[in-house]
């Protein structure tokens, strides 16, 4: 039988003052099944000894990181600094796929040998998400996501560590997007909704292979569902950039219910 020729798979990991959680993100790295891999680390000017962890795990001769340092912080929001640092992470990665890693989540041993079989098997899948096992204090929950795609709505997903991708179609992509225009959108939503309405290439996988943190300080604490500011804000940006993108590729805008009291509701009270 004839040998196959395994694809290098880079793992991007963003931190930023999660120093207490690298050691499990990382080793779950390199404790995979799937041995070929690089990976890029990005901190974002940590202020925690999250630097002086990385130093420490280096000295383990199985550990071998490319490190980027941000010299300098936009500190708009924190889905920002997280894209410019995986845009930046990315222009140092070498894989021929890509899967996101925040540093406080961690992945099942088996992760990439699964996501991988899948591209391999499928040589048109540009996005692959598994599901996430929510890890909380005390307990560990499994959700469950289904690939609904709709034509001028966004699609529900899994959270960005549950993200793998065919590298060429991603950093075309992330070049098109005015990230910037919309500071508290997420780089899974951005990704999520034109993969599935643009490319219509959305997949998600049913096995749980990732390890989500549910953590009190997290970037999504202050987006409160229903009862905070900023989730309506987010809420705002999200229909806008939606609809720029539908405009953009001559798609029917979404007008519904929710979009129209989205702005009412920012127009009276934020």
């Amino acid at each position: 039988m004839k040998k196959i020729n395994k694809p290098l798979v880079t793992v991007i990991i963003t931190n930023f003052n999660k120093s207490r959680y690298l050691s499990k993100a990382i080793y779950s790295c390199y404790n995979q099944k799937y041995q070929k891999i690089e990976i890029v680390f990005f901190d974002d000017k940590s202020t925690d000894n999250s630097l002086l962890r990385l130093r420490s795990l280096k000295k383990d001769s199985k550990i071998k990181l490319k490190v980027l340092t941000n010299k300098k912080k936009i500190l708009k929001t924190a889905p920002v600094n997280q894209m410019l640092a995986i845009k930046k992470s990315l222009s140092e990665s070498k894989g021929k796929f890509i899967f996101f890693l925040d540093s406080d989540d961690f992945f099942h041993k088996n992760k990439i040998e699964e996501v991988m079989s899948l591209f391999l098997k499928n040589k048109k899948s540009r996005l692959i998400f598994d599901q996430p096992i929510y890890k909380y204090k005390y307990k560990e929950i499994k959700k469950k996501y289904e690939a609904k795609q709709l034509k001028n709505k966004w699609p529900k997903f899994p959270p960005t560590s549950c993200m793998s991708f065919e590298t060429k179609t991603l950093k075309k992509i992330i070049n098109k997007i005015n990230f910037q225009k919309y500071p508290n959108l997420a780089i899974d939503f951005y990704l999520a909704v034109y993969y599935s309405i643009v490319l219509n290439n959305f997949y998600i996988h049913n096995s749980h292979l990732t390890y989500y943190r549910q953590l009190p300080d997290s970037t999504d604490s202050k987006y409160l569902k229903f009862r905070s500011k900023d989730w309506w804000i987010r809420r705002q940006e999200a229909f806008d950039f939606l609809n720029d993108l539908l405009k953009k590729n001559k798609l029917p805008k979404n007008r519904s219910f929710d979009y129209y009291f989205t702005i009412i509701l920012n127009r009276l009270f934020i």
